[in-house]
């Protein structure tokens, strides 16, 4: 007898930080997920059933392209991250997960909580995005001072 052919309708796509606060998975602690944030796929650890990302990747790929402006640097005096240490079996978790792409992951490497650095990032790009007027400074025009 051959199996009838159903149509497979394709849902919403959640992160796993979405999935998490809607109660839709449970992860154990110590599990490997991902969330991606601006196209950039971010190996997380659970912890106390919330995603945390490696801080090094999250400054590497994110931050670092934002951080040559200054205001930046006061977004973050506005709002603060606690980060925490790796334990040695998270590290290894995350190295075998993100083998391929990055540096292996050590004891040492911070992590953050990826829904309060969500917050954070969020609130960095749309300070850039209002802060596109010049405060002070000269301007040289076919050399003279404007």
């Amino acid at each position: 007898m051959r199996r009838r052919a159903t149509k497979a309708s394709a849902g919403q796509v959640q992160t796993a930080a979405e999935m998490i606060r809607n109660d839709g998975v449970h992860f154990a602690n110590g599990a490997v997920t991902s969330v991606v944030i601006d196209g950039v796929d971010v190996p997380c650890i659970i912890r106390d059933g919330k995603p945390y990302g490696p801080v090094r990747i999250l400054e590497q790929k994110l931050l670092n392209p934002l951080s040559k402006t200054a205001a930046v640097n006061a977004a973050f005096r506005e709002r603060l991250l606690i980060s925490k240490f790796l334990t040695y079996h998270e590290a290894i978790r995350l190295t075998h997960t993100a083998s391929q792409q990055y540096i292996p992951f050590t004891d040492n490497d911070l992590v953050v909580n990826m829904e309060e650095f969500s917050e954070l990032y969020t609130h960095v790009k749309s300070t850039l995005q209002k802060k596109s007027t010049v405060v002070g400074g000269w301007i040289q025009v076919n050399n003279r001072l404007a």
